[in-house]
């Protein structure tokens, strides 16, 4: 008997991964794989020590289902440290497992069939899945690559206001916002912010605000946190993660932060998607969190590490003959190829560039909904050991 595909419909759209395809590339080609963003090297010892304690000792069995509570606790902490804004422990935070949950549940939380859900983009893949999933129409404000006229008069990747005034227009009642933004580097200014927070406000619409990044910025451009402003902030609901605060993809933890009438029902999907996460992690990042002599120090030397990976990648790739978008924020850097390759598309030249030069990238097409016919740029994450990117170095200039 023949088998029959019967994968629900609403996830016949979500084929195979590029990260797969690229990751499997590199291991084929055996090559350096600056696609994916995670470090390949340990974060801090001190937090691997202290978690390890807490696998000996903690309780190890079910957290609560809204997080243990010194690790809200100190996450109160930590967001009032950078933004000044004070949540409440027990009813505004809610740890879950990673960024990804957090994004999973807030959109499912709010987002009923036929919603529009206006994403800017290019745009994490996640976002799509999860609005899809929640029965939404995922409705993209483009963010003009730097080579094209709008990109040009804004200086990086812009946003056309008559665009996204008549795309709001249309009204819509949840937005995806992510600043510092991936895949693009860029940081949102304080002029585009209070342009978006006024169609926000005049839509009622709940902000889902994707700030991963939020420590990671540079030159002398500053993450603003939608909490902060003052007009939607009982609409804000903030969304980061201990993997890209502390250089650990593997914790899957994150948290989100919300009025508490939101937090209520973020915590249903929650409790109904991964019930919990487990103690021990939480327990060991509320112990190095609660040092807040070393958090800050560490915060610090991360950022002038990231900062020195960027601009050592950066000359590389010029030499390598790629057009730069500015980075920054994020550890990744887009790169236009076009007077390298002519009118390849990104994705086959991503391939190429595997296969003759040994160096994994993400194609920036897949971050689309629906990708412009000419895209001429790739992704390249910086966050790996000085010695990987002085590998990716030689592969491109000497090979």
């Amino acid at each position: 008997m023949q088998s029959t595909n019967r994968i629900a419909r609403r996830w016949n759209t979500t084929g195979k991964s590029i990260f797969s395809e690229m990751t499997a590339l590199s291991k084929l080609y055996n090559a350096v794989n600056l696609g994916q963003g995670f470090p390949d090297y340990y974060g801090p010892t001190r937090l691997l020590e202290a978690i390890s304690k807490q696998v000996l000792s903690c309780h190890n069995q079910y957290s609560p289902s809204h997080g243990e509570e010194p690790l809200r606790r100190e996450v109160s902490y930590f967001v009032e440290s950078t933004t000044g804004v004070i949540y409440d422990p027990d009813s505004e935070i809610t740890i879950t497992s990673g960024a990804s949950e957090a994004l999973y549940s807030a959109i499912n939380a709010f987002v009923n069939p036929g919603d529009k859900v206006l994403v800017f983009e290019p745009a994490f893949d996640l976002y799509y899945q999860a609005i899809a999933n929640a029965g939404g129409e995922a409705v993209p404000v483009r963010l003009h690559s730097p080579d094209t006229p709008v990109g040009v008069r804004g200086g990086g990747w812009s946003i056309d206001w008559s665009e996204f005034d008549s795309v709001a227009a249309g009204g819509f009642s949840l937005i995806v916002f992510n600043s510092p933004h991936n895949p693009s580097g860029k940081v949102f200014s304080e002029e585009e912010i209070d342009r978006i927070s006024s169609k926000i406000l005049k839509n009622n619409a709940i902000v889902l605000s994707d700030e991963v990044y939020e420590n990671l910025t540079y030159d002398s451009h500053n993450h603003i946190s939608l909490c902060t402003i003052p007009k939607i902030q009982h609409l804000v609901v903030r969304i980061s993660s201990a993997a890209k605060t502390f250089g650990f993809t593997g914790l899957k933890t994150g948290w989100i932060c919300a009025p508490a009438n939101l937090t209520d029902a973020i915590r249903i999907v929650h409790q109904a998607t991964v019930f919990c996460t487990s103690p021990f992690t939480q327990l060991g990042l509320a112990e190095v969190m609660s040092d807040k002599n070393w958090l800050e120090s560490y915060l610090n030397e991360q950022k002038k590490s990231y900062a020195a990976k960027r601009n050592y990648l950066k000359s590389v790739l010029e030499r390598a003959g790629y057009q730069l978008s500015k980075c920054e924020g994020t550890f990744f850097i887009t790169a236009n190829f076009e007077g390298l390759a002519g009118d390849m598309s990104d994705v086959l030249y991503a391939r190429q560039l595997v296969e003759t030069h040994r160096v994994a990238t993400i194609p920036v097409s897949v971050f689309y909904k629906h990708p412009p016919k000419s895209l001429p740029w790739i992704r390249f994450a910086f966050c790996k050991k000085d010695e990987t990117l002085h590998t990716v170095a030689d592969l491109l200039l000497n090979s």
